[in-house]
């Protein structure tokens, strides 16, 4: 398999296509978290790490890791970008999820994240709750709910998806699950593609105590953590572009979605997989989706 991959960075002229072959390489996730709610030293930024690994972290998704890349991989403009952040609309384009990347990119990325709950197994919220936008610990998981319908309905406004809430914050009390509020939205484009979000917040992920939200969220702040470092009770996020050929309506989706969001809420989602056609894990953030890599020193 390495070798292969090696071949592929031999041959390859698409410096995005050589980051993914590079990313089947590194395992990025591990065992689930013991569910314990951060302290206040896992905040600071590590700066030899990437913003997406640093942003899951605060949340409690501990067991992430970056892939290093020889910084003679990288597109110059890449390495210029803030924190390996790609823009949705290049993310897009003929040269990244619309071209093959081959076998070895695509097995390599199926054995990526195969470890029982782990944390790069299922998509998730990342969220800090400002103190002075909620009313109280009590109130938190129903304004993250409120945000993430509002920055929805906006997202399919703009992209001209027809569609509205089926439900908002509808709560449930599960014998195994707990208590949880869920939210989904419908919708369906001109041309007949059904989109959609689907979330569950559970009240008890909140943190008891107002902390200080990291700085690189969200300067001189305070506010409650939503934790989603437990392997069953974490904040749920999922959305969908039905598509039997591209992942790009995925893609714009859940991207124009992530735009709309409050500056301390972001996404975390799984690998995506459709015809040969890979999405890595990723952190959405507000337009960009940040990859979990790091420029590897020549020295």
């Amino acid at each position: 398999m390495r070798a292969r991959i090696g071949e592929i960075l031999m041959k390859c002229n698409n410096p995005l296509t050589v980051i993914f072959a590079i990313l089947a390489m590194s395992v990025l996730s591990g065992c689930a978290s013991n569910g314990t709610i951060l302290n206040s030293g896992t905040d600071e930024y590590v700066n030899d790490r990437s913003r997406a690994w640093n942003l899951t972290r605060t949340v409690g998704m501990n067991q992430l890791r970056d892939a290093e890349v020889p910084s003679d991989q990288i597109p110059s403009k890449l390495v210029a970008a803030a924190d390996m952040g790609i823009d949705v609309f290049y993310l897009m384009g003929s040269q990244t999820l619309n071209m093959d990347f081959g076998d070895a990119f695509g097995l390599g990325l199926i054995g990526l994240l195969t470890k029982p709950d782990g944390h790069g197994e299922r998509s998730t919220i990342v969220a800090w709750a400002p103190e002075s936008e909620v009313e109280g610990r009590e109130n938190v998981h129903l304004w993250l709910g409120d945000q993430i319908r509002n920055a929805t309905i906006k997202a399919m406004d703009n992209l001209g998806i027809q569609g509205e809430a089926e439900f908002h914050n509808k709560l449930t009390d599960s014998m195994f699950n707990g208590t949880f509020v869920e939210t989904r939205i419908k919708g369906v484009k001109a041309d007949g593609t059904e989109c959609g979000a689907y979330f569950k917040i559970h009240p008890e992920n909140v943190s008891d105590e107002v902390k200080a939200i990291p700085d690189f969220i969200a300067e001189s702040t305070s506010g409650y953590q939503v934790f989603a470092g437990d392997g069953v009770v974490y904040p749920q996020f999922q959305a969908y572009c039905l598509s039997d050929t591209t992942l790009d309506p995925y893609v714009e989706f859940i991207g124009e979605i992530s735009k709309n969001l409050p500056e301390t809420v972001f996404f975390y989602t799984r690998k995506a997989e459709l015809n040969g056609k890979h999405l890595p894990p990723v952190v959405w953030d507000h337009g960009k989706a940040l990859l979990f890599l790091t420029v590897k020193d020549d020295a």
